[in-house]
């Protein structure tokens, strides 16, 4: 990062599930709920999907009153697989689930849109804006300037919101993706090489395969496609959710051959089966601790990687972080992320 970065203060959030900020009162005995008031200040907060339960308009107000006690200048947020009212696709083709006509359906859509999205929807009268699957150019108040890539899209799971087919591509180019797969990306996600303007912060609800998307079960949830993606774009922050159970942060160190291994012809079978782990540096996947007393403190859990901290380097380490408040019972017994990192001056 150049010396006109700006030193940024990230606060992450994901799968609230219309949680509201605990607030301790006089006397309350520990422990202490992690999500709790006041959240931390932060240059910007991020939520990554999940919302809501089922994407329902009480749910989604429920949502923003959480959100506007949070200090944060500028505020974005994605959808998730649960908000299923912002999938105008889902909603049409799920008539019959929902016991809904095509303009009830239809009305739906547009007054949980216009609340994100209007000009006068209370979203953007919060501070809050949506992003939608794609690039994104922000300027904060701290004089920084963010480019993100944001999808609200996962792999298909149970018939909710934003699915594709596991053997379905929405993030690289046909050139740049699994040999087998099935090209469906409307907005690939740039490379790192040969891009003017980098992508910052990788914005995704679901997990790219990796630890931080393991179940209870011990399968790997996260998508494939979505890591070679991650490889190219390598980003110095990658943030999402989905898989409430797989909470915490990765510092990732990529190899010299990352550019490399995501131009080589590769099945969907042989990059799950370990051919990504070339684009890692050798001991290039470190799980970040927590001190549990200072997260309590903080309500957060926090990492600096700043100048003043480790001094993360663009392009070649990349942060990871599930930020799923929910555990896999629907309790909010994580705790938010806090990210210090360095971010481009805006020109």
């Amino acid at each position: 990062m150049s010396a006109s970065s700006i030193k940024t203060r990230v606060l992450i959030i994901s799968d609230t599930h219309c949680a509201g900020l605990k607030k301790r009162n006089h006397g309350d005995k520990a422990p202490f709920p992690p999500f709790e008031a006041p959240l931390p200040p932060a240059d910007v907060l991020i939520l990554a999907g999940d919302m809501t339960m089922t994407g329902r308009i009480e749910e989604y107000h429920r949502t923003l009153d959480m959100l506007k006690d949070i200090q944060a200048p500028v505020k974005l947020a994605i959808a998730g697989n649960h908000d299923l009212t912002l999938d105008a696709e889902y909603m049409y083709s799920h008539l019959e689930q929902q016991s809904l006509t095509e303009e009830a359906a239809r009305f739906e859509v547009k007054e949980a849109r216009d609340m994100w999205t209007a000009s006068d929807g209370r979203a953007r009268l919060e501070g809050v804006t949506l992003l939608d699957e794609g690039v994104h150019i922000v300027d904060l108040e701290n004089g920084a300037r963010i480019t993100v890539y944001a999808s609200p899209y996962t792999p298909e799971f149970q018939d909710w919101g934003f699915p594709y087919e596991r053997d379905e591509d929405r993030f690289n180019t046909t050139g740049t993706g699994l040999s087998d797969a099935k090209n469906i990306a409307q907005h690939p996600v740039p490379s790192f090489t040969g891009t003017e303007t980098p992508i910052d912060i990788l914005l995704t609800h679901g997990p790219p395969l990796s630890n931080l998307s393991r179940t209870v079960s011990e399968d790997d949830a996260g998508c494939p496609h979505l890591l070679r993606a991650l490889m190219r774009c390598r980003p110095s922050l990658h943030c999402f959710g989905h898989i409430h159970e797989a909470w915490g942060a990765e510092l990732v160190k990529w190899s010299d051959r990352a550019d490399e291994l995501t131009a080589a012809s590769t099945s969907i079978a042989e990059w799950k089966d370990g051919a990504w782990q070339a684009g890692v540096a050798h001991n290039g996947l470190q799980s970040v601790s927590v001190d549990e007393e200072k997260m309590k403190q903080r309500h957060a859990a926090y990492l600096d990687v700043s100048r003043d901290g480790s001094g993360l380097r663009r392009g070649h380490e990349t942060v990871l972080v599930n930020a799923a408040i929910m555990d896999v019972a629907y309790e909010p017994s994580n705790a938010p992320w806090l990210i210090d990192m360095e971010l481009p001056q805006a020109t």
